[in-house]
């Protein structure tokens, strides 16, 4: 039987012992040094993650989505729980952005058909719940890639596009600007096609990787 509350009080001992490294020096060895004290059963760690969330704790919500992606938790039966920390415990674009990168987007590159969930969050009315539509299509790498279709990725912006959060508009055009290195063709000619359609903050993101004369180009028009 897994003791929700020994594991949770030995995390806070380890940051108590780290309290003078650097912040993120302190989260990695944290969930290096725990990491061996959680159960190997896949259902007893989500139960486990499931407790250790509800705390409302920054620093162990970032151990979680790492403990995570290394024990790699993408199950399809899973999502029930991801999906309820996204609208119950997800308040900041930081904690956005690693569960995205972390849980949701693997979850997303494994069982396709949960796009349909990722769709219905374009409804919400949680800044972060929105934003995670676009942020959910970005594989997390050295350096970021759209690991879905161009046709995705265009349906979550006509959705979201003129989105009045300042940080839904930024995830919509962190999207587009990665997917250009994918698909540049397809995306230089939706922004030609769109440029009056988007607001500023989503167009200026969305060149960012652009060449220098594709964006003069689409910045005069």
């Amino acid at each position: 039987m897994v003791n929700y509350d020994k594991i949770l009080g030995s995390i806070q001992n380890k940051y108590d012992e780290l309290k003078d490294t650097s912040g993120s020096q302190t989260l990695n060895t944290v969930a290096r040094k725990m990491f061996s004290k959680l159960p190997d059963d896949k259902g007893e760690s989500i139960e486990l993650f499931d407790f250790l969330v509800c705390q409302g704790d920054w620093k162990i919500f970032w151990l979680v989505t790492e403990w995570i992606k290394r024990k790699e938790l993408y199950d399809l039966e899973f999502m029930e729980y991801y999906e309820r920390w996204l609208y119950d415990y997800i308040d900041d674009w930081g904690k956005c952005d690693v569960f995205c990168y972390r849980v949701l987007n693997p979850m997303l590159e494994r069982h396709p058909h949960l796009f349909e969930n990722v769709m219905k969050w374009t409804k919400s009315q949680k800044t972060y719940v929105r934003r995670a539509v676009p942020v959910s299509l970005l594989q997390s790498s050295r350096s970021f890639k759209v690991n879905q279709s161009v046709d995705r990725v265009f349906t979550v912006v006509d959705n979201l596009k003129n989105d009045q959060e300042v940080h839904v508009q930024k995830g919509v055009g962190w999207l587009l600007k990665y997917a250009y290195l994918t698909y540049p063709e397809e995306v230089y000619n939706y922004l030609k096609d769109n440029v009056e359609n988007f607001p500023r903050v989503v167009f200026r993101y969305a060149l960012e990787k652009t060449p220098a004369e594709v964006k003069r180009e689409l910045m005069s028009l």
